[in-house]
Order: C-alpha cells, then structure tokens, then sequence
C-alpha cells in the first residue's frame, strides 16, 4: 500500500468518533475493527511502518477528541481483548491471593463486536423504556408490572428477565425527571418482583432532575421509596454520576437518548468523588459506588479493563465496585453466563475477586427474584458454576423468606 492510500488509524478514529453523533452502530463496528488490527498488531509478527501511529497514540488522540478522562474512552487503546493483557497481571502485582484462580479472564473474554453490540444494546433498551413526558401513576403501574408479566411468562429465561430489567429501569428513570406528585414507589398496585429495579431507575432519574443535590435527593427518596427497597434508589445515584463523567460513554448515552445530549457535568470526580461522598453514610457510599461501578463495567470494552479501573479506587470503594461491574456484566452476557461462573476466579486480589463473584451470584438472585424460577431449571455443568448456583439459590429462599431482597448485597457473601 502507496503512502497516500495508507489508512491511518488515528484519522480513522477521530472521523468515527465524530459519526457517533450521526450512527453509533457505524461507530462501533468500526471502533471494534480497529482494536481488533490493534490486537492482530500484538499477536502477530510484523514489520513496523515508519510513522506508523501507535496504540498509545491511537488513545492520545481520542482522549484529545472527546475531552475526557482516559479510563471512559470505551475500548479505545488500552481496552483491547482481555486475552492479550493477561500477562500482565504478574508484573502489575495482581497475583492471587487466598482463593486460588480458577482461569484468567481471558475465559472471560467476549469477542470485541459483540461486546460493543451488547453494550450498545444495554444502553438502548435502556432508553426505550424512558418517556420523555410526565408519566401518570396508573400508566406507570400498568407499563411497569406489564414488562414483569412478558419476562414470567411461560419458562423463566434470564435473556427476557434482563429485557424487562432494563425497560423497567428506563420508565422509572423517567418518573424520576419528570415527576408528578401523584408519583409513589409505595403504591401497593406495584408487583413485589418490579419495586428494586423501579427503585434503581426513579434513583438515577432524581438524582440527574435534582442536580445531585443531597438534601433534596434525601427529602424525596423518604416520601416516595418504599421503606425497604430506598436503599436500591440510593444506588441508582451512583449510576448516573458516571454516566454524568465526560467521556465516550457520556456522549453515547446522549446520543441514545438515555439522557441529554447538552447535560452538565455531575459532582467533582477528584478522590473518587471524596466531596459529594461524604455527605452520606457509609451504606449508602457503598450503594453509590456499585452504582458507579455497574456503568464502570458498560463503559469499558472488556471486563479486564474494568476491573483494572476499579484496583485504582480507594480501598473502601474496590469491592462494591467489583460487585456493581459484575452485576452488569451478567445482565449485558446472560447468555454466556454458565461459561463466566466457571472461570470467576478471576487473579485479582482477593477482595475484588470476591466482590465480583458476590456480585454474580447477587444478579442470579435479582434474576431470580423478578422471573421466579428461574435458578429452579438451572442445570449447572462445572465444578464452580454449581458451587455458585447453589449459593445463589440459598440467598433467593433466604430472599423469599424475609420478604425483600438486600439492596445489592448477599446474606452471605464471598470471601
């Protein structure tokens, strides 16, 4: 190829960024076709081209492009198939500690397009859920118990149960911008399997119309949330402050309408949020930070690189991160959920390894919770799996038997 015919990844990357706007599948078919020359560049033998541009600067340049933090650059430069960087975890210090690995999470890995086209898919479903209109208490009732009631029906199936998740999750949403003061989370018409994720999204939904303010956040959270599902709308806040963050998956969540394209930037990030965190308890913090940890997960391209996000937090906030970024990774993978149980050992130190086991075991429980029966027909075939299928049935009984689920967090977690 002549120099003048020569594509060159940069420019490519720049103008794709740009068509984001106009097409996110265009956008990421051709993000994806670029990390895989960037991955086929590292496992294959090559000449170098003069000039060349490396990954580094592939990365640099987006950074560049979207004035945004490195680590929501969504699968640009460093968030490449999670095979090729295992290695690394020797040399960065990530050896395993106590449990001992099962795999690595190249066993976790998912093929970059299809990953893309899940995240996309997530974010998209989603936002088809979301009015953009005040929602009238009867409608919101009827829509919301409806999506439960097309996820039940006939043999539970955890792909239609994470349909109706998401779709609930964007209605709520709604009621939380657009709120009417007929709008309750108390109301007894609402079925028990819909009120967590109806209390996750109208979370997300106040925090963004309230501006993240506290006092009002609290205030409204006691006198709509039902007194035993208030600490899953809590979560909630933790998902839009990262979606709030500047970066790729800012602009690609208003580009999908899940929020606006023009929206201001959320609390200060510095110290993971240190300012606006302390204004809660320590219970809450950890619900903001799975919150924040579940986007974490949607905002990077391989669960390798979201994970190696999460060991740069603050000790306190690394296992409710872990065990957020592993509850949206079961939702965006269902279908590859057998293979990612049996390698979740994952070479992490032990405290993240744990929280993102306990946060898979705890979205089979909230699977389980909204499409009952669901763990009942699960037939586990691997030696992990059915350690952690059997786990996760003993928290839905103890589930059933108290009434309510835990806000994201196991009766008995990993250690």
């Amino acid at each position: 190829m002549t120099e003048t015919t020569q594509s060159n990844p940069v420019v490519d990357l720049v103008q794709s960024t740009g068509a984001l706007v106009k097409s996110v599948g265009r956008f990421s078919i051709g993000m994806s076709f670029l990390a895989a020359k960037q991955v086929a560049s590292l496992v294959m033998p090559a000449k170098p081209v003069p000039g060349a541009p490396s990954i580094a600067d592939v990365s640099s340049a987006a950074e560049r492009h979207l004035s945004g933090p490195v680590r929501t650059a969504f699968a640009v430069g460093t968030n490449v198939q999670s095979g090729v960087v295992d290695a690394a975890f020797g040399i960065a210090g990530f050896g395993p500690k106590g449990q001992k690995p099962q795999g690595n999470t190249s066993d976790l890995a998912i093929p970059i397009r299809a990953g893309a086209t899940r995240r996309v898919t997530g974010v998209r479903t989603v936002a088809s859920g979301a009015l953009e209109r005040q929602v009238p208490q009867d409608e919101f009732v009827m829509r919301i118990n409806g999506y439960q009631d097309e996820s039940a029906h006939g043999a539970a199936d955890r792909e239609k149960a994470v349909t109706g998740l998401w779709k609930s999750e964007g209605l709520s949403t709604s009621i939380g911008k657009h709120l009417l003061p007929e709008n309750s989370m108390r109301d007894g018409r609402l079925k028990k399997e819909v009120l967590p994720i109806a209390h996750v999204g109208f979370g997300s939904g106040s925090a963004e119309s309230l501006v993240f303010d506290v006092d009002k956040i609290d205030a409204l959270f006691a006198e709509r949330c039902a007194p035993d599902y208030r600490g899953f709308s809590y979560e909630g806040i933790g998902a839009i402050i990262r979606i709030y963050e500047r970066g790729f998956f800012k602009v690609m969540s208003g580009t999908l309408g899940l929020i606006k394209l023009d929206a201001p930037d959320g609390p200060n990030p510095e110290g993971f949020f240190a300012d606006y965190m302390r204004r809660f308890p320590p219970e809450t913090q950890r619900l903001i930070a799975h919150g924040y940890g579940r986007i974490v997960a949607f905002s990077n391209m391989n669960i390798y690189s979201a994970l190696t996000e999460i060991t740069t937090y603050p000790a306190e906030r690394i296992e409710p991160a872990a065990h957020g970024a592993a509850f949206a990774f079961a939702f965006m993978n269902s279908a590859d959920l057998p293979r990612i149980l049996e390698h979740s050992a994952i070479p992490f130190a032990a405290p993240l390894r744990a929280g993102f086991q306990s946060g898979l075991i705890y979205a089979l429980v909230f699977f389980d919770w909204y499409a009952p029966g669901l763990l009942d027909g699960w037939k586990p075939t691997g030696a992990l799996e059915t350690e952690l299928i059997e786990h996760a049935r003993r928290e839905a009984a103890s589930t059933r038997q108290r009434g309510y689920p835990l806000a994201f967090r196991l009766e008995n977690p990993r250690t």
